[in-house]
């Protein structure tokens, strides 16, 4: 295939790091995103060092500030017009409820809200590319339900319902994304259980080391690339079964629209 370009949230560590120096070995054009000058300055010799291979460009924004996922945004269109993929991966695992100074719960923000938010932005360059999104999720999703009312623990709370339901609200955005007006291919995946910082806040668990996650999202993506799927849930870099809760079509449109009222603001 042709080389991507390709923007990864969250790579200036774990899956998102290891993601990017699989595709940038591979001959892909990779823009790396982190929430700081200096996460991001040695993530980019990082990948120098593993691959030979410069990084294209990069973009920073902590993912707690919309106002800077919209500016990231913009300028991802403004500097990267040929953007053919755009992976969301950033994430946080949080042990105690936080709010984000605008009020957010802070995994629901960073996990969902801000992905959203920079999607929206960018979807018109990755539709003029026939580009298209892949959204990380985890199979915890499967545990998770919708509550309108309790969508950010307003009701009751703990911080592996907080992720799971993160990761099940990616799934549904997933879907809206990849049908309907404006649609643009868009994927979702569990990447395995990886020894990464977030695995580590949430879980007594070893996982495996964070190449394997960046090996599964780069097949993921060449699966994708070869088959042409939309829509889909992968594991092991295959499709996958996932959860009905993500399947209703009401829990979906009522979600999208409380999500485009957190958001009305930027006027997208």
């Amino acid at each position: 295939m042709n080389p991507l370009t390709i923007c990864i949230t969250g790579s200036t560590d774990g899956i998102g790091l290891a993601a990017a120096k699989r595709f940038a070995s591979a001959g892909h054009r990779v823009i790396v995103h982190g929430r700081s000058a200096s996460r991001i300055s040695d993530a980019c010799a990082a990948i120098v060092q593993s691959t030979g291979v410069e990084p294209v460009g990069f973009v920073e924004a902590d993912f707690t500030d919309l106002d800077a996922v919209y500016s990231m945004g913009r300028e991802l269109t403004e500097r990267f017009p040929d953007l053919d993929l755009l992976i969301n991966n950033a994430a946080v695992y949080m042990p105690t409820r936080t709010l984000v100074p605008e009020g957010y719960e802070t995994t629901y923000c960073v996990n969902y809200l801000a992905p959203v938010l920079l999607t929206s932005i960018v979807r018109p360059v990755l539709i003029a590319n026939g580009g298209s999104v892949l959204n990380v999720s985890s199979m915890d999703h499967h545990s998770a339900v919708f509550d309108s009312g309790n969508m950010q623990g307003e009701r009751s709370w703990s911080g592996y319902e907080a992720y799971a339901r993160s990761k099940l609200f990616n799934i549904m955005f997933t879907l809206d994304l990849s049908s309907g007006d404006n649609a643009v291919r868009s994927n979702s995946l569990d990447p395995g259980v990886i020894a990464t910082k977030l695995l580590h806040a949430g879980w007594s668990l070893a996982g495996d080391e964070v190449s394997v996650g960046g090996d599964d999202v780069f097949e993921t993506v060449m699966e994708i690339a070869r088959h042409g799927y939309n829509g889909e849930y992968f594991e092991n870099a295959r499709p996958a079964i996932f959860s009905s809760v993500a399947q209703d079509s009401v829990a979906r449109q009522e979600l999208h629209e409380l999500t485009g009222e957190m958001l009305m603001r930027f006027r997208l």
